[in-house]
């Protein structure tokens, strides 16, 4: 519990007076966070922080990858941004040592603001500066992830174009005939026979596939264990959620998605009716805060991999390729798939917009329709 003593020794309440001290003391929250625990992740709820003791990182996601921007030490704040504006937290703070942290709620700040304006104007100041922080950051010239060079009606750069977009992973697309593809081609190569994907660190991987791919790009495709407590086969929304249930509860949990988390919610423009957001919610950003929500909490998502067989018997479940893991429940969220019509050559149809449609699942017969 905090002290009155400790709450003066903060620089931004040491002109408060006594009874002001004693109900930030009594009504603040005081958080003790192991080593890396969060005090408040990336889109959290704003409120404000003041570090008592050890040590916190200040991080935040850029293209799919973690970033840190700054420390916060004793007797520094956090959440200046969030309180100021009315907005979620920019990036999460995350102890990087033991560390206690004191967290006021946003109406008691402002009942303190309103009794010392000194308080409010050095809280707005500090707003100010780390807003021209974080524009400085985000003005930064933006350099993709990967380069696909590749032709257009190429079925398996088309695939690997969805799977980039669809992990949010950034990357450019130039077809071989593009100005553009002659700074990223051996000059030697006389033709371009596949997709051929450069990385940012320079490395030119020939017809990838998208396991290779997703692995070289740091998502994880293998199992680091092989004994769970659930395995869910499917990453949609009730697969994530299943997740975070789970993992939340302290069970090891894995998930097995063959494409990227989200499922055909991740693709929607805006959903309506997901329980908890009264405006709607792009499928995209619901992905991305299921996803981040079940990784903190300790799940594992495997993406590019799906189950081929499943033994009730010996509660194994194996994955296509050589991976087998022990679970001792097994949650199917598999949702539905779009199939193509068998007609030869409907990729390239597909690739031109030629083709509307596609049958809910497997078992049901074909419902689009094409054109010529």
């Amino acid at each position: 519990m905090l002290t009155v003593e400790e709450v003066a020794a903060i620089p931004l309440f040491s002109a408060l007076q006594g009874a002001d001290l004693e109900r930030l003391a009594r009504t603040s929250a005081d958080l003790q966070l192991a080593a890396g625990e969060f005090a408040v992740h990336e889109g959290g709820e704003g409120a404000l922080f003041v570090v008592i003791s050890g040590k916190i990182e200040v991080i935040k996601t850029f293209d799919g990858v973690e970033r840190t921007l700054g420390w916060r030490v004793p007797g520094t704040i956090f959440g200046e941004v969030p309180i100021t504006l009315g907005t979620p937290f920019p990036g999460g703070y995350r102890a990087a040592e033991t560390s206690r942290v004191m967290r006021i709620e946003v109406q008691q700040y402002y009942a303190i603001a309103a009794i010392s304006k000194d308080v409010a104007q050095k809280i707005n100041a500090l707003a100010r500066e780390r807003l021209g922080g974080l524009q400085a950051i985000t003005s930064e010239p933006h350099k993709p992830r990967v380069t696909l060079i590749g032709h257009r009606w190429d079925t398996a750069c088309a695939d690997l174009r969805r799977f980039l977009a669809r992990n949010q992973i950034s990357f450019d697309w130039v077809t071989p005939d593009a100005p553009d593809a002659v700074a990223f081609l051996d000059a030697s190569r006389p033709a371009v026979d596949g997709p051929v994907a450069r990385l940012a660190d320079g490395t030119v991987i020939e017809n990838p596939g998208v396991r290779d791919l997703a692995g070289r790009l740091g998502l994880q495709t293998a199992p680091r264990a092989t004994e769970f407590d659930v395995a869910i086969v499917g990453g949609g929304p009730a697969g994530l959620a299943a997740a975070v249930y789970g993992a939340s509860e302290g069970l090891r949990t894995i998930v097995v998605e063959r494409e990227a988390p989200g499922g055909q919610a991740g693709t929607s423009s805006r959903i309506e009716n997901y329980l908890g957001f009264p405006s709607g919610i792009s499928g995209d950003e619901l992905a991305s805060r299921a996803l981040q929500q079940a990784r903190r909490l300790g799940a594992e998502i495997l993406v590019t991999r799906s189950v081929a067989s499943v033994d009730p018997a010996k509660h194994e479940v194996f994955l296509d390729g050589v991976d087998v893991i022990r679970a001792r429940s097994l949650i199917l969220a598999t949702g539905v798939t779009w199939r193509r019509l068998a007609v030869e050559g409907i990729d390239r149809l597909v690739g031109k917009g030629v083709f509307y449609g596609a049958a809910r699942s497997e078992a049901t017969p074909f419902m689009g329709r094409t054109s010529t």
